[in-house]
């Protein structure tokens, strides 16, 4: 596990706390015309810190990597981490601080709620390109979020490739579904539609529960569940409360043929294999390769590299927060090289109209086939299944797709 401490010394580094952010990491201290300035705000020591500080983690060494090869087109990164605790006040105040700091050539938020709060003034006033670790359908929208690009398929998407397996896999038996979501943006987002699409397709949608984010007795959740006797049960917007001990509640009333399926952030391989009554059977979503054991192409190698050197007991699967950085590092790359390659200004508006034409990309097997980027999305995604009788590998069910 990456401890603050630990996070710091990696990042090699001097953290400044301060009111607002908690504390900020700033890998080049200098600001000039030469360096592209990236503002980077994840969670690091909040309830979505699982995610948040690998995402810190994987900027730092994305940074580093560029800038050791020359950097952008000859241009270093200026990385600044900033802590926003899974807060949105915080991280606004954060960004705010950071834009009153000097100029900001591209912007990582933390979540879906940090995107929505600052878009209205950066789509008329700061025009900062960004990407986020959100998923949300309404966040791949050119005309209300034209500066934010979702690196991978949205959690509406990921719903619906759900729900198209839960279909396809019936075997023309009934299927009963049983939906669990978070009160947060990100757990909300894509559940209507979903519940729409499973009942267009034949799936009888039984019951569809909130939780908060963090529950400290999920009993009654699990005890409606138990009443409702479905076969399918999809848990979205979770790290990982809550969906772990309804999975065991459900089980321990003997309903063991009901099979759970989960979206992005409930499907991570390190943290699902520490659960064997959890995993076990368990359906989920990749959006991007995360072993380096096989790697799929040199991008895999180059991160496994890095890691392993870091620590040589390290079990060669990518954590997800980390793999959500790079992409997005390698997405902003590719735009800001196409911006320069042209010879022009590097400013928000050019820099996500580069990203609008990327196309057939190779990310160096982070993603198994060609990249094109289509509504402000990577859009890409591919079920998966755990088993023990597979050694917890991930046992792929269908290929690389995209649904609208």
């Amino acid at each position: 596990m990456l401890s603050r401490r630990k996070f710091l010394k990696a990042a090699g580094a001097t953290a400044a706390v301060g009111a607002a952010s908690g504390f900020q990491i700033n890998i080049l201290r200098a600001q000039n015309a030469d360096t592209l300035n990236w503002s980077i705000h994840c969670d690091l020591t909040g309830p979505a810190a699982e995610g948040g500080k690998f995402q810190g983690e994987g900027f730092t060494e994305y940074a580093k990597w560029i800038n050791d090869q020359g950097g952008i087109r000859g241009r270093k990164i200026n990385l600044s981490i900033n802590d926003t605790t899974f807060k949105v006040d915080v991280a606004v105040a954060n960004l705010k601080k950071a834009l009153a700091e000097g100029r900001i050539d591209y912007m990582f938020g933390e979540s879906t709620g940090m995107i929505q709060a600052i878009s209205p003034e950066n789509n008329s006033t700061n025009k900062l390109f960004m990407t986020s670790g959100s998923f949300a359908s309404e966040l791949a929208d050119e005309k209300n979020y034209p500066y934010h690009f979702v690196p991978g398929a949205t959690y509406g998407a990921q719903l619906k490739m759900l729900v198209d397996y839960i279909k396809t896999s019936s075997a023309g038996n009934p299927a009963k579904l049983v939906i669990v979501h978070s009160s947060t943006g990100m757990g909300r987002d894509g559940i209507e539609n979903a519940v729409a699409y499973a009942k267009e397709g034949g799936i009888d949608v039984a019951l569809v529960q909130q939780t908060k984010f963090v529950e400290t007795d999920v009993s009654a959740f699990a005890l409606a569940i138990r009443q409702a006797q479905p076969t399918h049960v999809i848990h979205h917007g979770y790290s990982f409360a809550v969906w772990p001990e309804i999975v065991r509640l459900v089980r321990d009333y003997g309903m063991d043929d009901v099979v759970f399926l989960g979206t992005i952030w409930q499907s991570e391989r390190e943290k699902v294999v520490g659960m064997p009554d959890v995993a076990e059977g368990l359906i989920g979503i990749k959006v991007w390769n995360d072993d380096t054991n096989k790697p799929a192409g040199k991008t895999m190698e180059t991160i496994g590299g890095i890691l392993k050197a870091k620590n040589p007991n390290w079990s060669g699967y990518v954590r997800l927060g980390f793999l959500d950085a790079w992409i997005s590092g390698m997405m902003a790359t590719r735009a800001f090289e196409i911006v320069i390659d042209a010879g022009q200004e590097i400013n928000g508006d050019n820099l996500a109209a580069a990203l609008r034409t990327v196309k057939d990309w190779d990310t160096g097997g982070l993603i198994d086939v060609p990249v094109s980027i289509e509504n402000q999305q990577i859009g890409l995604g591919r079920i998966i299944r755990y088993s023990a009788a597979n050694n917890w590998d991930m046992e792929h069910l269908t290929d690389w797709m995209k649904v609208s």
